[in-house]
């Protein structure tokens, strides 16, 4: 069965009743999918999974970065392969998070909530103050166990770390999926032209998380279609002052344009930092040797 997705969704009453999976699932990564995937199992209703608009950190004095690991299309994307029946998105404005734990579990009642599936860690409510015991009091609730990896919960604060020091290929293991990062082919100075290699600059759509600037091996969706491709993130400072962060790719033997249009770029792995060269002829012959890194090896 296709699955339905609700955004800006309006608690209503439902007819039937449903089993809830809560959380915010930014990067659906293994720990997320351990949780799913049990709900999924032993759910005795129509299974919903709810996610939030907005990341928490917008509105928590705690330092925590707002960048995100997954857009709603990623993590929409993901959960379609996961047996949910139902992805509902609700705003989380100022109004909800000033909701009282209490109002909160009102609301799941409204929706016809009998049943809960949630992490050991989660937490509802102004302050955070709401626990899964209190759940127990009004739902048949089932708390499943944090996924631990080498004895640390897995965490998607720590997976954002991992994308920040170009550990890309432990990430992608946390998470269970390649990292990726979806956006449009904007218009960019195209010196790559003037380097014998065509790019396109893509501005990511949502606030992911930047890896750390260097080459990366990737693969890049356009159209639906996966292409080995070679990515830049950084500030291009060979040829630029303006320490804009540009993430800029370069696909095996393409050559359409593709202005406006939404691709994805999968991170695999990371070749080498960005580095700023004495000349544009340097420059090239590092590009060149990059791609012959990059294309020569298996994916």
């Amino acid at each position: 069965m296709k699955l339905k997705r609700f955004d800006q969704f309006n608690p209503v009453e439902n007819k039937e009743p449903i089993s809830i999976v809560l959380g915010y699932f930014d990067g659906i990564h293994l720990g997320h999918q351990y949780l799913i995937k049990n709900a999924v199992k032993n759910a005795k209703f129509t299974t919903v999974l709810m996610t939030f608009s907005k990341p928490f950190a917008l509105f928590l004095d705690n330092q925590k970065s707002p960048a995100i690991l997954t857009s709603l299309d990623d993590r929409f994307r993901i959960v379609s392969r996961m047996g949910i029946d139902s992805f509902y998105v609700l705003e989380n404005d100022e109004n909800f998070m000033n909701l009282s734990p209490l109002s909160f579990i009102k609301m799941l009642q409204k929706m016809n909530v009998k049943e809960v599936f949630c992490g050991s860690d989660f937490r509802f409510g102004k302050n955070r103050e709401g626990t899964p015991d209190l759940l127990k009091e009004y739902f048949d609730t089932n708390v499943t166990d944090l996924l631990l990896d080498h004895n640390e919960k897995i965490s998607a604060r720590d997976i954002k770390y991992l994308i920040e020091q170009g550990n890309i290929k432990e990430a992608n293991r946390l998470l269970g999926h390649n990292y990726l990062i979806s956006g449009s082919v904007i218009h960019g100075n195209e010196i790559g032209r003037t380097l014998g290699v065509r790019t396109m600059n893509v501005k990511p759509s949502d606030s992911y998380v930047i890896p750390r600037f260097g080459v990366y091996k990737t693969i890049a969706y356009i159209e639906g279609i996966p292409h080995r491709s070679i990515t830049n993130v950084g500030v291009k400072p060979t040829i630029d002052d303006s320490k804009k962060v540009s993430i800029e790719i370069h696909v095996e033997n393409y050559v359409k344009e593709n202005y406006s249009e939404t691709i994805q770029v999968e991170f695999l792995d990371f070749v080498r930092p960005e580095k700023k060269f004495s000349s544009l002829e340097e420059l090239q012959k590092q590009i060149e040797s990059d791609i012959r890194f990059v294309f020569g090896s298996t994916y």
